[in-house]
Formats: structure tokens, C-alpha cells, sequence
């Protein structure tokens, strides 16, 4: 009996995803566990694995469509399937008729190629972060995926099993006096979210210079603790913290409108914005109001060293409270954070600075690191934002 494969659910909040490429072809012939494609949300691209063994009947979605979750995409069934009226499999209306009431669940070695002429063939996203990290040059790989689609099985046999010649890869190309490159799905969906969201937020901006002597004296303290132990806390961790103290304080901060409604979110969910390659991700941490330091620290590496890897989950990066952009590590120390979408309120973390004070007419040296709050002012006004900054100020006082 043929298989159906639907748009899968990799989240609770998924509602649509494309197909970023197929592996296969109509015919061939896969075993269960064998790669598909990929898929790429709004949010993260996942490898769509086989559940079943045998023949490729149909394939009834192109790469990149938008497709909502739970409508078929391919048919896997047997050879005497194959030969017979394929008609009989049915088409996505009817499988979405015959199952509209059933839920959707979600998850929680060919040989390489070479050309000694450039080639055309795109690249996945996950095959492009590989060959990006080891400097491989693409341009000369024909890919084995589907249209000749580079996959990241290509970039790793060729790793493994193959040396392009040098006088290929040291051959100069011509130079055009302009790029043009398709965008990902994943770089359409930030730009049409952030843009949903400048469009439907009133969007404000306040600046607060930060005293971070005791978040520095904290900071110390922990790495003479761990020592050289890569998941220490950081300056990061220790913002997520006090942030997530300080929303206790204030719910207008956790507070977004829905229609014409007031809805206040009770979870403290912090997430931070993490650069990957051809974009960005904001996975979060739950309950960071409730976890020590040390605890969110381990939690925080771990969803870095994910979001590197393209593993993240769709709920790591779903149901966020509040958000943290750092680009003080950039040496940044002014900036404008944009509102992640279904949030009222986004930090953005400055460089660290030395700045002098006059107190008591005595001219003192203090560490500050400007602080960005960007809040929805449809949801509170100037000084209830004032007053949550000045409760992070007091918890970053007191903080250990």
C-alpha cells in the first residue's frame, strides 16, 4: 500500500514550511531512513528522512512552494504500484478531505563529481554552512540532488574522497560587475516578519547607561569558579537572568495586543538573537525567571552550539516572552533592536565603556554598558518603560 509523506509539523506553532530540495526522484528506490529533502520554516530548515522503503511513485510538491503542514508532498509505494494508474493514489485535496479531523504530530554515499568548469547548481543552506566552514570551493561540485542541488552529503564526500586539481581551483573566473543570488526561504521570512512587525507595532526606542560593576564583579567570580569550562556563565547569561527578574515586575513588558485585547504571557521566556550563516534565530529560554545562573548558562551553550548546527527544534524557537540582542561583542554600543514578532519588548546589549563621574566632587571611573529597550508604545508608554529599566539597574546592583 503507497505511503503518503506530508508537509511535516516540526513545532506546535508551525503552520506551513517549503521544500527546500528533493534528494530523490520519481522511481527511485529509498530505504527507510534514507534522506528525502529538506525543509525549511519560517524559522529553521530540517532534513525529511524516509518511514517507509520503496519506489518514489510521485512527488506533488516543487522545491519551494509554501505548503501548509500535513499536505501530501510524495507517494512511496511498490514497483507493481509504480506500473499501475497512478490516478488511484489521489490527489492533496482528497488526502486533506479524507484526514482533515486526524492531528499532524511533530517531531521534537554517492560518489563526488568535479568540474573543470564553473557549474551552476545551487546549494542547500546546511551544505553551504559546511562548505563555508572548511573554505570549499562549490562552484566546480555537481551536486547529486535533486535539479543538481548541492546537498551536504556532497560536501562531505568530497571532504572525505576527493581533491579538486589545483589548476582547477586556481583558475581565475571572470568577474561580473554585479551579483545576483536567490534569497533563502529563511531570509524571506525574516524580512517579511520583521516588516509584519515595524507595520503592526508602534515601535520606540530609550537609551539607559547601565553601572555593570556588579555584573562584572559576578562575571569574575563565576569564571574563577569554572574556570576554562566553555559553558561559564557570560555576560549574556547573566542579562538573561536579570531580565527575566525584572519582568516579574512588569507585565506590560510581557504584554502584546491581539484583537483590540490585552494578552499578558505568565511564562518568562527569554530568547537571544544568534547570528548563523544567511541569517539569524532566536531560540529562548523557558522559565528563566526560575533557573540560576549556572542553569541557564549550560541551557544558553547548548542552543548556540544547535543553532550552529542547524539542529534547533521549532519549539526552542517558539513561545518567546521577551527578547536580548547583544552586539556590544561587536564593540556597538548604540543601537535600534527591531521587536521579534508576538513580543512587546527587545534589549539590545552595548559594548562595554569606562566613563567618568563626579560624585561628591570627586571624579570617579565607572564601567557602564548601554542598554536599548525598543517597546511597543500601543502597549505602555515612556515611564513604565523608564521604570522597567531602572528595575534592571537595581537587580543588576544587587544581583550575585
Amino acid at each position: 500500500m503507497a505511503h503518503t509523506v506530508v508537509m511535516p509539523r516540526y513545532g506546535a506553532t508551525m503552520e506551513e514550511g517549503s521544500v527546500t530540495y528533493w534528494a530523490v526522484k520519481i522511481g527511485d528506490y529509498v530505504n527507510k531512513g534514507d534522506l528525502l529533502g529538506e525543509i525549511e520554516s519560517e524559522k529553521l530548515s530540517n532534513e525529511l528522512f524516509s518511514e517507509e522503503s520503496g519506489l518514489i511513485l510521485r512527488i506533488m510538491v516543487e522545491a519551494g512552494i509554501m505548503t501548509p503542514c500535513g499536505t501530501p508532498i510524495l507517494i512511496i509505494g511498490t514497483p507493481e504500484e509504480m506500473s499501475s494508474d497512478n490516478s488511484k493514489i489521489g490527489s492533496p485535496t482528497e488526502y486533506l478531505s479524507n484526514n482533515v479531523n486526524k492531528p499532524i504530530p511533530f517531531d521534537a554515499s554517492t560518489d563526488l563529481k568535479y568540474s573543470e568548469q564553473p557549474v551552476t547548481s545551487a546549494i542547500t543552506p546546511k551544505a553551504l554552512q559546511l562548505a563555508k566552514e572548511n573554505n570549499v570551493d562549490y562552484s566546480k561540485i555537481i551536486g547529486t540532488g535533486r535539479f543538481n542541488m548541492i546537498t551536504r552529503e556532497d560536501i562531505q564526500n568530497f571532504l572525505k574522497n576527493n581533491q579538486i586539481p589545483d589548476h582547477i581551483m586556481k583558475r581565475e573566473q571572470a568577474i561580473s560587475p554585479i551579483i545576483s543570488q536567490n534569497m533563502t526561504q529563511m531570509q524571506i521570512s525574516i524580512r517579511k516578519t520583521l516588516s509584519k512587525s515595524l507595520h503592526e507595532t508602534m515601535q520606540t526606542t530609550i537609551s539607559f547607561d547601565l553601572n555593570v560593576q556588579n555584573i562584572l564583579n559576578v562575571h569574575n567570580q563565576f569564571k574563577n569558579k569554572f574556570h576554562s569550562d566553555a559553558k561559564h556563565p557570560t555576560i549574556t547569561v547573566i542579562f538573561i537572568k536579570i531580565v527575566a527578574q525584572a519582568l516579574l515586575e512588569h507585565p506590560k513588558l510581557r504584554t502584546t495586543i491581539q484583537d483590540d485585547r490585552f494578552v499578558t504571557k505568565n511564562e518568562i521566556n527569554i530568547g537571544v538573537v544568534i547570528d548563523i550563516p544567511d541569517g539569524l534565530v532566536v531560540p529562548n529560554i523557558k522559565h528563566a525567571d526560575q533557573k540560576s545562573i549556572p542553569e541557564i548558562a549550560v541551557e544558553f551553550h547548548d542552543l548556540v552550539q544547535k543553532a550552529r548546527r542547524n539542529e534547533l527544534t521549532e519549539d526552542e524557537v517558539s513561545g518567546g516572552t521577551f527578547t536580548l540582542s547583544n552586539l556590544g561583542v561587536y564593540g556597538i554600543k548604540y543601537f535600534n533592536p527591531f521587536l521579534y514578532p508576538g513580543e512587546c519588548g527587545m534589549l539590545g546589549i552595548g559594548a562595554l565603556q569606562e566613563v567618568t563621574q563626579v560624585v561628591n566632587n570627586g571624579i570617579f571611573i565607572k564601567p557602564v554598558i548601554n542598554i536599548n529597550l525598543t517597546y511597543d508604545h500601543g502597549v505602555l508608554t515612556g515611564v513604565p518603560a523608564a521604570q522597567f529599566i531602572n528595575t534592571i539597574q537595581r537587580i543588576a546592583n544587587e544581583i550575585e
